[in-house]
């Protein structure tokens, strides 16, 4: 249970419409009237937000997009319904982690960990991963469209109905995968291993 004042916070900050302040269009970041590129300082901002996290199990309704985050403990959380929107993340670990229709849209990660994860409608297009791991993890129609990933492990991952269209694979590992309904069209790979994984049952080519 939330102690009384991290209650309080928790919904103070909800994610909203609300637009940034400055009239740039985009969402202010939550707990805050502008966005990441407008805030007077992003660095106090993603501390700010990187520490809610981490003092609460469930994180819902979130807008941290455009924020860095560097060495945070995110494990055994719970996220819904958030955005982290061309974030940064370095040596971040999310394992153990639960989340559902989160959006990593063009965000970075760096040295990070997903493992022993269970992850629904989950967005990373375009974003950039590297040296990443989401082993042992539960990853059902997530979305790689356009991203880049290299030196990744999705070692004995189940990634039913998850899409790699036309994304960049580079030294990645899916040994031991379930690929069932993957779709893999139109996606660049090099150095890529898909030993013991369901191949016949992913998607390669467009469908005549």
């Amino acid at each position: 249970m939330l102690e009384p004042l991290a209650s309080f916070y928790y919904y103070m900050i909800m994610f909203s419409s609300t637009r940034c302040a400055a009239g740039c269009g985009q969402l202010a970041i939550s707990g805050s009237k502008l966005c990441a590129i407008h805030s007077l300082d992003a660095d106090v901002e993603s501390e700010r937000l990187g520490g809610f996290i981490q003092n609460l199990r469930v994180i819902r309704d979130l807008n941290a997009s455009g924020l860095s985050f560097e060495g945070r403990d995110f494990s055994g959380k719970e996220f819904h319904e958030s955005t982290f929107k061309g974030a940064h993340f370095s040596k971040c670990s999310f394992s153990n982690t639960t989340m559902t229709t989160v959006f990593f849209t063009g965000a970075s990660f760096a040295g990070c960990n997903f493992s022993q994860s269970t992850f629904q409608f989950l967005s990373f297009a375009s974003a950039n991963l590297k040296n990443t791991t989401f082993e042992e993890s539960t990853l059902t129609s997530l979305n790689f469209l356009g991203a880049r990933v290299t030196g990744c492990d999705f070692t004995s991952v189940d990634l039913y109905d998850s899409r790699f269209i036309n994304a960049i694979l580079c030294n990645t590992s899916f040994e031991d995968c379930n690929l069932k309904r993957v779709n893999f069209f139109k996606s660049a790979q090099t150095g890529v291993t898909f030993k013991l994984s369901n191949t016949w049952e992913a998607i390669f080519e467009a469908n005549e």
